[in-house]
């Protein structure tokens, strides 16, 4: 009796010793209500399929802290937007949904110029290293804003105008609130000019990653009497690098196939978690689990070719062999060459806070131009290939250029302050 009570005990404790060993993983999501809710579903979703992993959710203060708690190790999943710069490390699970600007503004009268519905104004555009802060920083740039004319603020109460990106609002009384307060929702160009070279699609042309937007009319009762055109991004599940295969695969395809839950939660879940994405669009390159579902249905190459015979197939694959090992030998030389530019980028961009001179900052921006030149003349005479690698390399250099833009302005704009003060 003694050795049968003995055994169940072992037993016990070995089941749940194995039970508190299954691994977990952290779902770090930011305040956006329709983000934590879709976090929340996934979550569920994932933990009935009864898989060998747990889950936990944690809250962040935004898009740029998700970033680096998955940098840092401290969670592996995240929600971000599509717009923000490539950072090593983080992958690609799946697409989620779209992310639309929203770009409020108090007015009597409708607004349709940027300089109109800034100048003058305290403006909220999100924290910084926020996908609407990004965006609308590169859009100041871009339209040759005088940020001197306007205050951006890090307040959320009491400005004129705010920007964000976010799902299309249901919550009722946050659309009351705007109405009470009599806010507008800023169109970038009449509805007629859309897909005839309007504003909005000017921006899209110039930053690839977001897409125009139509906000049709009564989405929001009055605050839209008249269609509103927009930008968008799509917001994707990322993951840490380094994570099992195994892992992302499950993940991928149980969020995937239990998808029509997500439609019910956010309408821009329904054309955009597809499975035949453009993954040249998206900015963190896919998760090899991720991609191992996404090619699942790829017929091999036995199975394409098993009809040339044995002996065919053999000759064939030697001299496949041949070809492939004097390939990646090119290509590795090719990827030493792509490194050396991402080393120098990265060093760049990780001390931008700590440039104190506007001639140190300008510098290192010609730095990078013709880091840029360089790559376009090595591109041109076959040393570089124009592969993911090339483009991120030079997407992540243009945002490293705004952001050095940005931070010269706002020296000079010190510089003048300390100036006037004397």
């Amino acid at each position: 009796m003694l050795r049968i009570t003995l055994f169940f005990i072992s037993l016990t404790l070995l089941l749940t010793n194995c039970k508190q060993q299954k691994p977990v993983y952290t779902f770090i999501h930011s305040e956006n209500e329709a983000e934590g809710r879709i976090v929340q579903a996934m979550v569920e979703i994932l933990e009935k399929k009864d898989l060998p992993y747990d889950f936990e959710i944690k809250l962040s203060d935004g898009t740029g802290p998700n970033i680096d708690s998955l940098i840092a190790d401290v969670a592996q999943l995240a929600i971000v937007e599509n717009n923000l710069s490539f950072v090593p490390g983080i992958k690609t699970a799946l697409p989620v949904y779209k992310q639309v600007l929203h770009i409020f503004y108090q007015s009597e009268e409708p607004i349709t110029t940027l300089e109109e519905l800034l100048y003058g104004k305290k403006v909220y555009i999100g924290q910084e290293g926020s996908a609407s802060y990004v965006f609308m920083v590169a859009l100041f740039d871009f339209y040759d804003l005088e940020t001197s004319k306007f205050e951006i603020t890090n307040n959320q109460f009491d400005n004129n105008v705010y920007c964000g990106f976010s799902d299309i609002i249901t919550d009722e009384s946050s659309l009351e609130s705007l109405k009470s307060e009599r806010f507008r929702l800023f169109s970038f160009d009449e509805v007629g000019n859309f897909g005839r070279g309007s504003k909005a699609e000017g921006i899209t042309l110039r930053y690839p990653h977001y897409e125009t937007f139509i906000i049709p009319t009564s989405t929001y009762g009055s605050i839209t009497k008249e269609p509103v055109i927009t930008i968008a991004t799509e917001a994707i599940l990322i993951v840490k690098e380094g994570l099992p295969d195994d892992f992302v695969y499950n993940l991928t395809k149980v969020l995937y196939r239990e998808k029509q839950i997500f439609n019910e939660i956010s309408p821009l879940v329904y054309g955009t978690m597809q499975e035949d994405f453009d993954r040249g669009e998206i900015n963190y390159p896919l998760h090899n689990g991720a991609r191992i579902f996404f090619d699942r249905d790829e017929p091999t190459f036995f199975e394409r070719y098993a009809e040339l015979g044995g002996v065919a197939f053999s000759i064939f694959l030697a001299i496949i062999s041949g070809f492939i090992s004097l390939s990646r030998w090119q290509k590795q030389k090719k990827k030493d060459r792509v490194d050396v530019f991402y080393k120098d980028l990265i060093q760049i961009k990780n001390h931008i806070n700590e440039i104190k001179e506007v001639n140190d900052g300008m510098e290192k921006i010609k730095n990078i131009q013709a880091q840029q030149t360089k790559a376009f003349n090595m591109l041109i005479e076959e040393q570089l290939e124009a592969n993911e690698s090339f483009r991120i390399y030079m997407e992540l250099s243009k945002e490293t250029i705004l952001e050095l833009k940005t931070k010269v302005k706002r020296l000079v704009l010190a510089t003048k302050k300390a100036q006037l003060s004397q």
